[in-house]
């Protein structure tokens, strides 16, 4: 897989799996791969070789979506069909004259397929060409722009780990600091005054170039505010009532006891990217409805203090991203490929949580991760506990009755996200990992940010530092991704080992070789039992396998 390629090599023909929309059995063209002509890479582009690509659950989605998803909604798939996959390892086969100097024939590179172009994401395997493809070809959008957004990897890991970098890094992300924790200069900030906020001292500096609304916020916020008052209005009613009300804002400040409704009328008031710090010791910890899929996709903010310090909501020890060192941790959704990924990381952390506590509907995925990750979790002494999702209620009381220091949520349900939240404690950090759709009312309780330091967050994709940060662990033998590889197939297969995923019969990774035409899908412990019991997947097992 790491031998050196000559331009010469790059073949004529590339085959490649287009979808234009329909079921899983309508992918490519009746029922098979098509071949095209491929012209060596222009001036501003590379073609690599696509050595593996893993099947992700967003392709499945995408799929099921078809014309419907927004990512196609100026699109007429049946004119001009996308090719999926967006995890891969690639190997460079041919260099345009631009270049030259940055790549060569034989580099292998990792790709992070979330690209900004022009101030809009794209996303390679999605809106653009993807890797569900033998060969990709790639412009300055992906080797240039915002980016670069590909990085080099080393010669002595296998492909099929290469290509769990980007699901793998998707989850370190929702672990590192993922939102904002300061108020935004030149932002667009609101003060809001409820009850008690007469005592709560404005001891934050009000940020360069902000343009500030004062909602009830007595003297001490007008002199806060200063030149950079915006506006001003009495109550909330009259301040949602006026045009000001109706725009977004990158910036929240609650300040004194709203009551709930309160706080459901300000959330939707906030920018992509907004923040809200909730100050006030009485604030209510009943349950706020908000838009749950805003905090996991829109990266919202929720920050929090009992007072009377504005400052203390921003102080760096109340903006935990990380699971407890010691604690108690619970996943809801365990048993799909990435709720495995949860697991997987939550052992491997030295400093992470004592007890993991792995929640899936199904008894068989139960079963899987109690054999992939058992063995894993005694090594590094600590407690995995599996439990199918009617027991979970009664595995939280006997072993964290207090709660559960931390809950990720892998399911893109309201009732999982409002079920973790009850199984949390007063202090604890909720991860909002799955995404929904936009609309659907969730109730959390928010008050207890500021009462009792409890966090909530959302995250969702990855950048190339999360990737990078994935591969040092695996480099250095901290993480070894191959425990969460379970199949593999050639490129003829695709449409199966979509299936595969789509039906639940295979809940970790496959990889897809586009090298190896006629392999079905094939469980990992049936080619090498070493490798399930967490030996790593190599280049030469890959090299065995696509030379058949």
């Amino acid at each position: 897989m790491t031998e050196k390629i000559e331009r010469a090599a790059l073949p004529s023909l590339n085959r490649l799996w287009p979808f234009a929309g329909g079921e899983i059995s309508d992918i490519g063209v009746d029922g098979s791969y098509v071949e095209e002509a491929q012209a060596a890479a222009g001036p501003d582009e590379i073609v690599a070789r696509v050595d593996a690509v893993c099947i992700c659950s967003s392709d499945i989605k995408i799929i099921r979506m078809g014309a419907a998803h927004p990512l196609f909604a100026d699109r007429d798939l049946k004119r001009s069909p996308a090719v999926l996959g967006h995890e891969m390892a690639l190997t460079v086969c041919d260099v345009g004259e631009r270049w030259k100097d940055r790549f060569r024939p034989g580099d292998r590179l990792g790709l992070q397929p979330a690209i900004m172009v022009d101030g809009v994401r794209r996303t390679v395997g999605m809106d653009l060409p993807g890797a569900f493809a033998q060969f990709i070809r790639l412009d300055a959008r992906v080797l240039a722009g915002a980016g670069p957004y590909v990085f080099p990897v080393p010669a002595d890991i296998s492909a099929a780990i290469i290509a769990m970098l980007e699901p793998y890094s998707c989850v370190e992300a929702a672990y590192r600091p993922n939102c904002r924790t300061v108020l935004k200069p030149g932002g667009s900030l609101l003060v809001v005054g409820f009850a008690g906020a007469d005592a709560v001292a404005l001891d934050v500096a009000c940020p360069e170039g902000a343009a500030v609304t004062l909602v009830g916020g007595g003297e001490a916020a007008e002199a806060w505010a200063g030149p950079r008052r915006a506006g001003a209005f009495a109550t909330l009613d009259a301040f949602l009532a006026a045009p000001a009300g109706a725009q977004p804002y990158d910036d929240i400040l609650v300040l004194g006891r709203p009551d709930v409704a309160a706080i459901e009328r300000l959330v939707p008031r906030l920018a992509r990217g907004g923040l809200m710090a909730l100050v006030g010791a009485a604030t209510e910890a009943a349950p706020v409805v908000v838009d749950a899929a805003r905090i996991h996709y829109h990266e919202l903010s929720f920050l929090g203090a009992p007072g009377p310090s504005v400052a203390e909501a921003f102080a760096p020890s109340r903006h935990r991203f990380a699971p407890r060192a010691g604690g108690t941790m619970l996943i809801l959704g365990a048993g799909g490929a990435m709720g495995r990924i949860h697991v997987h990381r939550a052992l491997e952390l030295a400093d992470g949580p004592a007890t993991v506590i792995a929640a899936s509907r199904k008894a068989d995925r139960c079963a899987s991760l109690e054999a992939d990750f058992g063995p894993l979790a005694r090594r590094h002494g600590k407690r995995l506990v599996v439990a199918q999702d009617h027991a979970v209620a009664e595995t939280v009381a006997r072993l964290a009755p207090d709660g559960c220091d931390d809950v990720a949520v892998v399911a893109p349900e309201v009732e999982a996200i409002e079920r973790g939240a009850a199984m949390m404690k007063p202090d604890g950090l909720l991860v909002l990992f799955a995404g929904m759709a936009f609309g659907k009312a969730c109730r959390l309780p928010l008050g207890r940010i500021a009462s009792q330091g409890a966090r909530f967050t959302g995250s969702t994709g990855s950048t190339v530092a999360d990737q990078i940060a994935v591969l040092d662990r695996v480099v250095e033998g901290s993480l070894d991704l191959s425990g969460n590889l379970e199949a593999v197939a050639g490129f003829g297969a695709l449409p199966e080992a979509l299936a595969a995923v789509s039906e639940g019969r295979v809940s970790g990774k496959i990889a897809i070789y586009p090298g190896r035409l006629d392999l079905p899908v094939t469980r990992i412990a049936g080619l090498r039992p070493a490798a399930a019991e967490g030996t790593r997947w190599t280049p030469d097992d890959e090299r065995r396998l696509v030379e058949g």
